[in-house]
């Protein structure tokens, strides 16, 4: 609430505390008009307006090549490290008229995921 007013957007990231307490969260936002974007999909499930960010089971099958090159006999410390390029943008268009948001067709037409 101390954010009301000195902010025109919250941003959160996958951390724990901020999580585990995200209805709170969309409780004030919702009621400060305040958008909430999140880093993670989940999130605007639970009513941010939009995350852009990396598909977790993507993540998971990229690891799980890496951990059959392991399980074959190559050394962890002989595999490049890989990031996770596959990004993809979730949107709550429900959240987002909640939170004083409009957006626009083409956003949400642009979206891989979208909330109902």
């Amino acid at each position: 609430r101390s954010l009301i007013g000195k902010v025109d957007v919250i941003y959160t990231s996958t951390d724990n505390n901020v999580v585990s307490a995200y209805e709170a969260l969309v409780k004030v936002g919702q009621e400060a008009k305040l958008p909430l974007v999140a880093a993670d999909s989940d999130s605007v499930k639970r009513g941010a307006i939009a995350s852009f960010g990396i598909n977790y089971r993507d993540l998971g099958e990229q690891t799980g090549r890496m951990v059959v090159r392991v399980l074959k006999g190559e050394k962890p410390g002989d595999i490049k490290p890989e990031i996770s390029t596959k990004l993809e943008l979730t949107v709550n268009p429900g959240a987002a008229e909640r939170q004083g948001v409009k957006l626009s067709d083409a956003f949400v037409k642009s979206a891989a995921h979208v909330v109902k």
